[in-house]
């Protein structure tokens, strides 16, 4: 009951904007478990499998598995529901066979009563370790199978989760499988309540994710960036507020040095790419939106910034090091493995907390380099330049990891595949 009201105080303060908003008016709806006829079509009474990934990130991990079920399940229904609208958007996209893709209901139990009792899911899936206490409930009072995939619990969650473990306790108790990246995050798990008997480790769906080939080739990417011979280029990828200034004095010195130096910078949100480009033009560079310029010849001393979504992984392909963002500021930094696919330097900086554990293999594998701050970057950087067996090693040894570590999709359905009634 405390859970519930502290939703509807959430509630009263901001789904008035949704509902007046039309960018959220079918997110709000859906989220009071309110639907169209054409979805509830889709979804009444479907005994499907209900597949809930938080945003985009989780959309993209959870691919993978998606296809595993796809496989292996060929007459099951896929329901597909997500919190965000551009992971719903994207799973729109990835996962055009599923039944249907909705927006995972507010987590009072009105409401999650209400659409599990609609949609009388056979199993939930729910990605990366996303407790929603009344959802959880709702399920397992309708008789479904609850498991959690691609388990991982962050140090913040760890201290967060653990100041309501009384709570949280009876709720584990409810999940009847946990799969989990690392053996670290299975301790995790069972420290903060979850009976270890139903704790296995399927290792770090992500892998997989990035060795599902990308739809563009090496020399279209780097055809679309207008690369010359001789050119090398510096991808810096997902950066947020105060990371592009330090990526561009970085630049800014190493141009003088290495004239055949191009850069390219994708903002972790497209919608401040003028805001980039103002910052490269403080900084003496001329800006250009890779929308407006494309097939172009960089220029010296300009910047190409990437404004559209969902292209990165392809142009990571043109590359010659990438530096990751969210990493030289407390953001936890992005996922490496993209670039690791395309065998390339992979550089980040002191704040990986978000992906540890693939941080930590890249650095072990001398795959990656971990920078601790902007001086570290730029002369990291100059040595890597003068230097090219060293570049190709790297990105040979970082394609290596994101092989070795691949095969999670087919270690968790082993697991998912029994309780949605595989034999």
């Amino acid at each position: 009951m405390l859970y519930d009201l502290f939703f509807i105080i959430f509630s009263v303060f901001y789904l008035p904007y949704f509902f007046v908003s039309s960018k959220w008016r079918g997110f709000s709806r859906q989220r009071m478990g309110v639907f169209s006829e054409d979805i509830l079509s889709k979804i009444k009474d479907s005994r499907a499998i209900w597949l809930h990934a938080v945003s985009v990130g989780e959309v993209m991990a959870s691919a993978p598995l998606y296809e595993e079920l796809r496989r292996n399940l060929p007459d099951e229904k896929i329901i597909v529901s997500t919190v965000t609208p551009t992971g719903n958007r994207i799973a729109r996209e990835r996962f055009k066979d599923a039944a249907a893709v909705i927006y995972l209901p507010l987590d009072l139990s009105g409401i999650t009563d209400k659409v599990v009792e609609l949609i009388k899911p056979k199993v939930a899936l729910i990605a990366e370790t996303e407790i929603w206490p009344n959802f959880i409930t709702s399920l397992k009072k309708s008789g479904a199978k609850v498991a959690i995939f691609n388990g991982r619990v962050s140090p913040n969650s760890f201290k967060n989760y653990g100041m309501a473990k009384p709570l949280l306790k009876r709720v584990l108790a409810k999940v009847d499988l946990f799969l989990m990246q690392s053996q670290a995050d299975a301790d995790k798990i069972i420290s903060l309540g979850a009976p270890k008997d139903n704790v296995r480790v399927t290792g770090n769906l992500k892998y997989d994710a990035a060795m599902m080939k990308p739809k563009s080739e090496d020399v279209g990417a780097v055809r679309r960036l207008g690369l010359g011979a001789g050119e090398k280029l510096l991808i810096a990828g997902s950066t947020n507020p105060g990371e592009e200034e330090k990526v561009l004095r970085c630049y800014k010195e190493l141009a003088v040095e290495f004239p055949q130096l191009r850069l390219l910078v994708a903002p972790r949100h497209i919608d401040r790419a003028g805001i980039v480009a103002g910052l490269s033009r403080k900084y003496g560079f001329t800006a250009r939106l890779l929308s407006n310029g494309e097939d172009k010849p960089l220029g010296n001393y300009e910047i190409s910034i990437l404004d559209e979504m969902g292209t990165l992984a392809q142009l990571y392909a043109a590359a010659d090091i990438v530096f990751i963002g969210g990493s030289l500021i407390n953001k936890g930094g992005q996922n490496p493995l993209e670039a690791a696919y395309h065998s390339k330097v992979i550089l980040f900086g002191p704040y990986m907390h978000n992906f540890e554990g693939i941080a930590s293999n890249l650095i072990s594998a001398k795959a990656a380099i971990q920078v601790k701050d902007e001086a570290m970057l730029t002369a990291t950087l100059r040595a890597l330049l003068k230097d090219d067996p060293e570049r190709r090693r790297m990105g040979e040894a970082a394609r290596r990891v994101l092989e070795s570590n691949s095969g999670a999709a087919k270690k968790n359905f082993a697991f998912i595949g029994p309780l949605a009634g595989k034999r």
